[in-house]
């Protein structure tokens, strides 16, 4: 697939938009183009026609509100599935070569993807499926409860650019319980990742996109398109707050939290710089067996398959694995006898201390006697807190590897450990419980972690310090693995200069900064194991300091770790 489009094609695609908008009054956002880098005469041609028969800006609005959704690429790309049935249908009359273009195009999408499922499939591709076999009379392969979703997804060319603005935000809210802004800008900037992955749409490195067979040019918002609209500072949706929180126990598991606990824990975290956000402490139970539709099922079999490769990439090297898990454990047995050592204590029983007797004569103090006591692993609880946002994808083999191995250590070393996720979704930080303190024999569920949406990384570690309060030891140590890339929907509003900050960036690494402080001040001792690029070292510096490190090789997890560790069990 090329990566450099000629100027000639660039202009080609800007002749093909503005001939079939008839205006050439405007900058097209996006241009589109196969695979060979010629532009694609079809989808810029129907990309032209959009902006003919519709309102350019509430197209745009409904699209930015989209933006920042968990599966932003998928919505995008069925709403231009109806966009374009309607189009179609539209131009049939004036324009008979369009509905010869389309299916040119249905044939070669079959042909080229009909029947070659891959796990990397998105579900688009399985309606987009279906509604080019209904196109040229063939066969369905969908569900009927799929059929209904195309059914309405297919849009009536006899709607005009409210009321078809309103049937998608209508079908967003019934199949997939979202509900997209309507939010216009000056200069109408489309803005639309279509089809490309959340971690690309974070990084925004790329202009050009992977679209239906080909490939779409557009700028990303970072590269000069607006910012977040100020309505977004709170993802509300149409469903009422239990509706939600179904959904969330749905999607993520039953809440271990009774609604009353849920409003007295969100109370006190849910301020400040989190104002707005809500959280789902969970332990992954399935809240129902029920599966509503295709888009589903497809995220489960995903996640299924994740979770075996996570298996799957440990055992293949186990030995390797086991050797390092060892090592780690006679590290942080050697800290515990170098820095934990046995210690005098006072009080009223214990071997008497003959220069004291007088202190209970004349003071009347009754501590004249000494015991030893002996200081141990058990005086220290760890909790590991992973980052299971979008954009840890393609290292979630070796971040469940890492955590493995930690905890199995620490649990060798009879030290009380808990492992949790955190990723955020719609305002939502959700908080998996892997496995607790207690649930010794519970480490392989780490390697049911998987990614999904956003990381509000400040309000994870703020819940994380909260939940470890719960912890019966005296000391408390939080170990976070991380990319240290912030960003969350729900942005933080400054009262005083009556603005808005997007929580991504350096406000998101500011606020994940401070709450690592406010967990230290609180005697929590935290330290990060760092699993991003080098781009964002300089992050990871400025939220832990010289508390964290990088592991390139499981390897170098027995050192790297056990001296993070050494280092605070010393500082006890």
């Amino acid at each position: 697939m090329t990566q450099e489009i000629s100027d000639l094609q660039k202009k080609r695609a800007w002749n093909l938009i503005w001939n079939a908008a008839a205006d050439y009054g405007f900058t097209p956002d996006f241009k589109f183009y196969n695979t060979d880098g010629t532009a694609d005469v079809y989808w810029n041609s129907i990309f032209g026609l959009a902006h003919k028969h519709y309102d350019y800006p509430l197209l745009s609005g409904l699209f930015r509100g989209l933006e920042h959704e968990e599966e932003a690429g998928e919505y995008e790309a069925l709403l231009w599935l109806g966009l374009e049935n309607a189009l179609v249908a539209k131009e049939k009359a004036s324009r008979p070569a369009l509905a010869v273009l389309q299916r040119r195009y249905a044939e070669k999408f079959l042909k080229e993807f009909g029947g070659a499922h891959t796990e990397d499939d998105r579900f688009f591709d399985f309606l987009a499926e279906a509604h080019y076999r209904r196109l040229l009379g063939l066969p369905q392969p969908l569900s009927r409860y799929d059929l209904s979703l195309l059914d309405e997804l297919e849009f009536s060319p006899d709607l005009d650019t409210e009321a078809l603005v309103a049937e998608m935000r209508r079908l967003l809210l019934k199949w997939f319980q979202i509900r997209a802004q309507e939010r216009a800008t000056e200069h109408h900037p489309w803005n639309l990742p279509f089809l490309k992955h959340a971690e690309e749409r974070k990084r925004g490195k790329q202009k050009l996109r992977p679209f239906g067979l080909g490939l779409a040019e557009h700028p990303h918002p970072d590269d000069g398109g607006s910012e977040m609209p100020e309505d977004l500072l709170e993802r509300k949706t149409s469903l009422s707050e239990s509706e939600l929180r179904e959904f969330m126990a749905e999607k993520y598991g039953r809440s271990l939290l009774r609604p009353e606990q849920i409003a007295e824990l969100e109370k006190r975290l849910c301020s400040g710089n989190h104002r707005g956000c809500h959280l789902h402490v969970t332990k992954g139970e399935a809240a129902s067996a029920h599966i509503r539709n295709g888009f589903e099922a497809l995220h489960k079999e995903r996640e299924a398959a994740q979770i075996a490769r996570n298996r799957a990439a440990f055992h293949a090297h186990e030995a390797q694995n086991r050797i390092a898990i060892s090592r780690l454990v006679e590290k942080i047995q050697n800290s515990v006898l170098l820095y934990l050592q046995p210690y005098t204590v006072r009080g009223n029983a214990g071997e008497l201390e003959a220069g004291r007797v007088w202190r209970a004569l004349e003071l009347d103090d009754g501590d004249v006697f000494r015991r030893r006591e002996n200081s141990n692993a058990g005086d220290v609880s760890v909790d590991i807190l992973l980052d299971a946002s979008t954009s840890q994808k393609g290292r979630l083999e070796s971040i469940s590897g890492q955590a493995f191995c930690i905890a199995e250590a620490l649990t060798r070393c009879a030290v009380p450990c808990r492992v949790m996720g955190f990723c955020s979704m719609t305002g939502y930080t959700i908080v998996r419980i892997f496995r607790d303190y207690s649930e010794t024999g519970k480490n392989e569920r780490i390697f049911d972690y998987v990614s999904n949406g956003c990381n509000r990384d400040g309000l994870a570690v703020r819940t994380a310090a909260e939940l470890m309060k719960a912890s019966a030891c005296e000391h408390r140590l939080l170990i976070v693995l991380s990319d240290v890339k912030p960003q969350d929907v729900v942005r933080i509003r400054d009262e005083e200069e009556d603005s808005f900050s997007s929580y991504e960036k350096e406000t998101g690494i500011r606020d994940t900064a401070y709450e690592v402080r406010r967990a230290r001040a609180e005697g929590i001792a935290v330290i990060c194991v760092f699993t991003g690029e080098d781009e964002d070292l300089p992050a990871a510096r400025t939220v832990y300091g010289r508390d964290f490190a990088r592991i390139r090789s499981i390897d170098q997890l027995a050192d790297t770790v056990g001296l993070l560790i050494q280092n605070q069990i010393k500082n006890i």
